[in-house]
Order: C-alpha cells, then structure tokens, then sequence
C-alpha cells in the first residue's frame, strides 16, 4: 500500500485533541535550613499541591471537598465574622484526608497537613468542589510540637495561599 492508499498505516491525519490549560503555581522558601518547595497544579477535576523539601516528597493525601450527606459541609456563613473571631487554623470538619501513599496508618502530622491546606482551600473558595490531592515531603513538621513546627506549619499554608489556582 502506498501513503496515499485510505487504507495505509501511514495516512493516519494529524489530529492532536485539544489539550486543556493546567493552571500551575510554585512558591519556593528557606524554612529552618531547608529548600521548601510548594507547586499547585489546577486540573478539571482536581487540585493538586505538592509540598516538598530539598526536592523530596514522601507521602500522599487525598480529600473531598464534598462532604457526606451526614456532614454539614462548609458553607458562606461559616466565615469568620466582623467580631475578630478567626478561624482560620482549625480544619473544617466535613474534610477528611485519606492515605495514599507513603504514609504510616498513625501519620497525625501528615493528615494535618492535608486537611488544613484542603480548609485553607475552602475558606478561600467556599464553591470549590474539586477533589484535593496533598503530596507531602517525609517528616515536614517533625514528631513533635514545638515553635518551630508551628512556624514551619504557618509558612508552608501562607506559601499554598500564595499558590492559588482554584
């Protein structure tokens, strides 16, 4: 057969399908000595945000944004009020990380993670309905609390609030 035979192989047309835009944003930081890098990804049916130090990341997270019909999810009202009440550190309770990947059954650290950045999420786009997928780097926070596990958990959700993409 040859190329301009219908039938050939090689007479296939060239119809790439149109691909659709991938909304991307990175934030970069020192905190306490280490490179953290955050990169938001926006996709027609997610959300995704990598959080990684020195290039490493070691666990993952996913969580609905839609709640069970049990849950009360988030909603307009639930917005911090005139008054100075500010709720922006607790997590919204209709979210619910799930282990992916790479996380230990008893990770308490990572699911904070996961679940703050999904409310921060929230609280910035109260419509927002897409599933949420948080990669984590290994040990971000550290075991314990301390200050400076606090600072770190403070920079990290300032630099995912730089990274908006929803």
């Amino acid at each position: 057969m040859s190329a301009a035979d219908p039938g050939s192989v090689n007479s296939v047309p060239d119809q790439s399908p149109e691909r659709s835009k991938i909304g991307t944003k990175q934030a970069v930081r020192h905190i306490a000595c280490k490179r953290v890098d955050v990169i938001a990804y926006s996709f027609a049916d997610k959300i995704m945000i990598l959080v990684s130090q020195n290039g490493n990341l070691g666990k993952m997270y996913y969580v609905p944004l839609v709640a069970s019909s049990s849950v009360r999810p988030y909603s307009h009202d639930m917005l911090p009020t005139e008054d100075g009440e500010d709720y922006a550190l607790l997590p919204l309770n209709h979210l619910t990380p799930v282990s992916v990947l790479g996380a230990s059954p008893d990770d308490t650290e990572g699911r904070i993670y996961a679940v703050l950045i999904a409310s921060l999420i929230c609280r910035q786009s109260p419509d927002e309905r897409r599933l949420v997928v948080v990669g984590l780097a290994q040990g971000l926070g550290g075991d314990s609390i301390t200050d400076q596990n606090r600072e770190m958990l403070m920079d990290v959700l300032e630099m995912v609030g730089e990274c908006r993409v929803w």
